[in-house]
């Protein structure tokens, strides 16, 4: 090969890495470019295409939730049933307006197979919730609404809740290691409380950080605009998500509207809390 040619090659080779170059860097300016909109809408895209994560109604609004084991989790831990999913009444909103306790009495049993660990943890939470709320959580004998405690995972820390008063038997599942504060959160999703973070007004005290969220799980995320929000947003509530939840790096998924960081420790009511419920269940 005669040196023309060769040269002529290496100015054609040049031009491709040139050309290349060029798109990566478009590339990466308009990966750059995107604003938290965006960002979130192309995470819930994607999280549609789960077969799992499906849509439905509750009190109006179309919400997003996963299907697993046969039950309707929305946002991680609050489990709806069908027949919520797909009723569109304005009565029957959630958040705090939801389906509530009558004269605020929850009735209650124990699973067999919860061990002495769990028990103790679900003794302190029910006498957290009858002496500092106007709910009073009582033992069932033989009534035909309640709620029973079963238990979970032998290895997690996690919880799960029907959320409000549905009639019939609905249950509160409870792993080996959750923490009490953690109790006292299923408890509230029974009592009719949904996650803090996802109030109407949460947008002016926090910010949610898209870019950290682990794939197919923004929607747990999404404001939850039928509920209605009670007294001021409580960034230390025992139903605020955790700073790291669904976290894919370690860094935090949500933070304050400055954009510093804040320290959560889940262990029990704070004075809103017991406000809120209060106000439910007068």
């Amino acid at each position: 090969m005669n040196k023309k040619i060769k040269d002529v090659l290496h100015q054609k080779l040049q031009a491709k890495k040139s050309v290349l170059a060029g798109l990566m860097i478009i590339a990466t300016l308009s990966s750059c470019s995107k604003n938290n909109e965006e960002i979130m809408a192309d995470a819930q895209t994607n999280a549609l295409q789960s077969k799992n994560v499906k849509q439905g109604k509750l009190g109006g609004q179309t919400i997003t939730y996963e299907k697993k084991d046969g039950l309707n989790f929305f946002q991680g831990d609050i489990v709806l049933t069908d027949q919520q999913l797909t009723e569109d009444n304005s009565a029957n909103k959630g958040g705090a307006s939801f389906s509530r306790w009558p004269g605020g009495k929850i009735y209650y049993t124990v699973a067999g197979n919860m061990g002495s660990i769990n028990g103790n943890k679900i003794t302190t939470a029910v006498n957290e919730y009858n002496n500092k709320t106007n709910t009073q959580w009582i033992p069932r004998t033989n009534q035909t609404n309640y709620v029973e405690f079963i238990f979970g995972s032998s290895s997690g820390s996690d919880g799960w809740a029907h959320i409000g008063y549905q009639g019939g038997r609905q249950n509160i599942s409870l792993d080996q290691y959750i923490s009490v504060g953690s109790v006292i959160h299923e408890m509230g999703h029974t009592v009719g409380l949904y996650h803090e973070h996802a109030r109407k007004d949460r947008d002016q005290y926090v910010s949610i950080q898209w870019n950290n969220i682990q794939d197919g799980q923004a929607y747990n995320f999404n404001m939850y605009n039928s509920g209605t929000d009670i007294g001021p947003f409580n960034i230390n509530s025992v139903m605020m998500y955790w700073p790291t939840s669904y976290s894919k790096n370690g860094q935090p998924t949500i933070k304050r509207a400055n954009n510093t960081n804040f320290t959560y420790n889940r262990t029990g009511f704070t004075t809103g809390d017991i406000n809120t419920i209060n106000a439910m269940y007068p």
